[in-house]
This record gives structure tokens, C-alpha cells and sequence, in this order.
């Protein structure tokens, strides 16, 4: 089996390896076939996951650690080599340029917030997809899942018939 090797790699591998685990606190239970359920519409609606799912718990200072890190990793660079062009700049432009800086700092962590938070659910999901549907491909049937939950819903399927009818609308 060869790997390619994109760009993008070594980040997701930090990302994985050690963000993750150590802003995230995710729980040792395998998920329940009706939390997957639930999770997996959410996910695929494209709804607020952070008070929707369970299966983890964010350690927000840590996330703060983590994001103002990475600022600080990215601004201090910039700051030395642009110096010398701040330092002949107007204040008034230095104001304004520090007000658009604050903005994007703040929002910019919501981004990541979500972003992180995107990728430990998905990554519960799947897992939770490999011991609940293991004969069926994630990718191709998360959709088609998703729709079967929302109609079982509707059609008021009880909690201990769920995956019976969930399974059975799959093979038709």
C-alpha cells in the first residue's frame, strides 16, 4: 500500500496526532447505535456539533493555548519582517490596522474552534460507523443513513426497532 505524500500532510498529521488528543477529551465508550444516529444527521445537516454531540469534551483552555500558539508562531515572523513598514506608517493607520488585526484574531479562533471540533466528530462517526455498519461503506452511505434516521423519526420508530429498520431500508 503506497502513501502520497500531499502538502497538507505533515499539518493534518499535527493536527491528528497531538492537537487533538490534547485540546479534546474523548470518551472510551463506543458510541450507541441511536447517539450515531443522531451525530451522523447532524453532521451531515451541517448543524452545530459542539452542544449536539457526545462522545467528547473540549478543554477550551487548551484550545486557547493551542490557537494563540499557532498566532503567535504565525505573527512573530511577520511582525520582524514587515517592521521597518510599520514602523514608518501613520498612527492612525496603526489604529485601524490594530482594530482589523483584533477582529480577525477573534474570528479567526471561532474558525478554528469549529474546525477542530468538526474533525473529532467526524472522526467519532466513522468510528462508531465501523462498529455499528461494518459492511457498509461510510462515504457512499452516510447520506442515504441520515434521510433513513430522519423518516424513522417521523414515522415514529421506537428506540429498540431503530436499527432493525435503519439496516433494513439500507438493503432495499
Amino acid at each position: 500500500m503506497s502513501t502520497t505524500s500531499t502538502p497538507l500532510s505533515p499539518l493534518k498529521n499535527l493536527v491528528n496526532d497531538k492537537i487533538i488528543p490534547y485540546v479534546f477529551k474523548v470518551s472510551e465508550q463506543p458510541m450507541l447505535f441511536k447517539e450515531l444516529m443522531h451525530a451522523n444527521m447532524i453532521y451531515n445537516d451541517g448543524m452545530n456539533l459542539e452542544y449536539n454531540m457526545k462522545g467528547f469534551r473540549l478543554r477550551l483552555g487548551r484550545m486557547y493555548a493551542v490557537y494563540f500558539i499557532l498566532v503567535l508562531l504565525i505573527a512573530t515572523p511577520l511582525s520582524i519582517i514587515f517592521h521597518t513598514q510599520l514602523a514608518k506608517i501613520d498612527c492612525h493607520a496603526l489604529i485601524i490596522l490594530s482594530i482589523v488585526s483584533t477582529i480577525l484574531l477573534f474570528s479567526s479562533f471561532t474558525m478554528f474552534k469549529s474546525g477542530l471540533i468538526e474533525q473529532v466528530s467526524k472522526k467519532l462517526i466513522k468510528d462508531a460507523w465501523k462498529n455499528h455498519f461494518p459492511h457498509f461503506d461510510y462515504a457512499k452511505n452516510t447520506q442515504k443513513v441520515s434521510t433513513i434516521y430522519a423518516n424513522a423519526i417521523e414515522n415514529g420508530i421506537k428506540n429498540k426497532d431503530l436499527q432493525h429498520y435503519v439496516i433494513t431500508k439500507m438493503v432495499d
